[in-house]
């Protein structure tokens, strides 16, 4: 496991620091190295992630298989993104950076600070509720995608619309979009995200401004739920609260509000930083450093 906190004079010199050195000392095994897809596959065969690279962003998609004479955007089983909605991504920031990388055997994420501005990702498994039997590939993919318009929330944990939100793949094998708030809405204090055939991460799906710490102050941190929809389409009215509670996203976690960026939270010993929803000081989670 490793939990990296490092400078980089560019984005794209910590993605290459990333697929040359950090990736493979954590047994992340390199099936395709160009300039344009670095694809990896998960310790134990657990499945892939690929990373496309373009101007100044990374998409991230997932794959249960991995075909060598395919491209990413034609691989069996991962998210299809032939049309809107697109593949999350994260952007890669011309000028110089702070990174926190954290990477396991399950996944990848952290969070990329350029200026005032913090571009989070998650790239991997998640915690399931379920064995590999009946959950075979519990991918979750997410990043701080769409920069500067009405959806800039469209990030691991707070999406604020269809177009680079996150995704998961069901245990069906299926993929959802993963939807913070119907309404594409950045401020997030609407209680709607049931409104369409979109899963969701509890408690961003809601009022999570609204957590508190303990009685006496002390910190405490909530798990990031991952549920899905059960409605089989949009105009579904009957089934918005039958989906399954599909786990926890590994390493992230709901915190009170009000924190500085980059203060830590101790909760029995182990360290949270607090990262912002990109430049949104009011809107933040903790990134558990360890």
């Amino acid at each position: 496991m490793t939990v990296a906190i490092s400078n980089y004079a560019s984005g794209a010199a910590w993605l290459s620091s990333l697929c040359a050195d950090i990736l493979p000392s954590n047994a992340w095994t390199v099936v395709r190295d160009t300039s344009s897809e670095k694809v990896f596959g998960l310790p134990g065969g657990a499945g892939f992630v690929a990373f496309v690279i373009g101007d100044g962003v990374v998409e991230i998609q997932g794959l249960p298989v991995f075909d060598p004479d395919q491209p990413a955007a034609s691989q069996a089983g991962g998210f299809s993104y032939a049309y809107s909605p697109f593949l999350p991504r994260y952007v890669l920031p011309a000028g110089p950076v702070k990174v926190w990388t954290l990477v396991n055997s399950r996944r990848l994420c952290g969070v990329i600070k350029a200026g005032s501005a913090y571009y989070s990702f998650y790239a991997g498994l998640i915690l399931p509720f379920g064995s590999n039997r009946v959950y075979p590939f519990p991918c979750f993919i997410g990043g701080s995608g769409e920069i500067g318009g009405s959806k800039e929330s469209a990030y691991p944990f707070m999406s604020g619309g269809n177009q680079y939100s996150p995704k998961v793949c069901l245990p069906t094998g299926a993929w959802q979009i993963v939807g913070g708030n119907s309404g594409g809405n950045t401020s997030f204090t609407n209680e709607f995200p049931y409104s369409y055939s979109y899963a969701f991460v509890h408690p961003f799906d809601g009022k999570y401004h609204r957590l508190r710490g303990k009685i006496d102050g002390g910190a405490v941190v909530y798990p990031s739920l991952v549920v899905s929809s059960g409605r089989s389409s949009d105009t579904d009215m009957l089934n918005a609260d039958d989906g399954q509670w599909l786990g926890y996203l590994d390493g992230v976690v709901a915190i009170p509000q009000g924190r500085a960026a980059e203060s830590l939270i101790a909760v029995d010993g182990v360290d949270y930083l607090v990262v912002p929803n990109v430049s949104k000081a009011t809107e933040t989670y903790g990134l558990r450093l360890a």
